[in-house]
């Protein structure tokens, strides 16, 4: 009886024990500064009733990972700048891409994508170009970076870009095969949310959320997993190479896109391209509608514009958490 009382006594200690480890262990767990951490889990990826990229809807498994909660700044990017001497790609070749909103009147045969215009001397410093700087837009996504330029920056952190497929997850916020990362009303509509194109692209931007371009992050509301400008603001570039019919055999477990040599844009089939993810300011209703959660597009991998931008993911859990 005794020998029975000495051992559920060692249990009871062993208890304790256990207990009180778990606890330090997990109190001495830190958040990664200006990150969110997304459990595992698996989540429905695309759309059936979104454009032929999205298709088909299709159950996917990831393991967690850590995001940033809104976009690199161009705060953020400056620290980079001056701590490595990188210098992106609009810089080296002198000139970026810049949205310009045409003439209406003479719109009747405009060719598609003819409102960029390549700006000399237009780069994350000088968004617009010209004598433009980003001097009272610090806290603003950092723009006119490339894909190369993007990545560059997460590794300076050992970080990485999120794949599709974590971008997302992220972004619907647990909703599951909802159209918008708030769910499938058309909220945005009647209440400020995003920063989008109101009005009809690419002529009139009505701006009733107070930004004709890029706006500060954090503005608008987070979405359920605490993301800031998940959707809309700039786009974001994530780690995918781009292929239109890729869902039709994307692998069930942490996706990660197909190889360079399998990359196929339809508009440009010689064009290996990248995927960018969540929309802009320049995504309207009436164009690409790129704020849906499950809305892709394709991207050179060296061009830069003036409404694209990143955020950086830490796979490395067992540093992290």
């Amino acid at each position: 009886m005794n020998n029975l009382k000495q051992f559920a006594n060692s249990l009871g200690f062993i208890s304790v024990i256990l207990f009180i480890d778990t606890r330090i262990l997990v109190e001495s767990v830190e958040t990664p500064e200006g990150m969110v951490w997304i459990e595992g889990g698996s989540f429905l990826m695309g759309s059936d009733q979104g454009l032929l990229d999205e298709r088909p809807a299709h159950r996917v498994k990831l393991n967690g990972f850590w995001i940033d909660e809104h976009e690199v700044t161009n705060t953020d990017f400056a620290k980079f700048i001056s701590e490595t001497r990188y210098e992106t790609y609009s810089e080296k070749v002198k000139d970026s891409l810049v949205f310009e909103s045409p003439n209406q009147e003479a719109s009747f045969s405009l060719p598609a994508l003819s409102w960029w215009k390549l700006v000399p001397n237009a780069n994350w410093r000088k968004p617009e170009g010209g004598r433009d700087s980003i001097e009272g837009k610090e806290n603003h996504p950092v723009v006119h970076v490339t894909y190369q330029d993007a990545q560059q920056y997460c590794h300076w952190l050992d970080k990485e870009l999120p794949t599709e497929a974590q971008f997302e997850y992220a972004a619907r916020g647990g909703y599951e095969g909802e159209i918008y990362s708030w769910g499938s009303q058309p909220r945005h509509r009647h209440e400020v949310l995003i920063n989008y194109w109101q009005g009809s692209f690419p002529y009139n931007n009505e701006i009733h959320d107070g930004y004709a371009s890029s706006a500060p992050v954090g503005s608008f509301p987070p979405n359920n997993y605490g993301l800031y400008d998940i959707t809309g603001n700039v786009w974001e570039w994530v780690s995918d190479w781009y292929h239109p019919n890729y869902y039709s055999n994307s692998p069930l477990r942490n996706p990660k896109g197909v190889t360079e040599a399998e990359s196929f844009d339809p508009n440009e089939p010689a064009l290996p391209k990248r995927s960018i993810r969540g929309g802009s300011f320049l995504c309207s209703e009436n164009y690409c509608s790129g704020f849906r959660v499950s809305a892709r597009m394709p991207a050179e991998p060296s061009s830069s514009t003036n409404h694209t931008g990143f955020r950086c993911v830490a796979n490395k859990v067992g540093w992290f958490h």
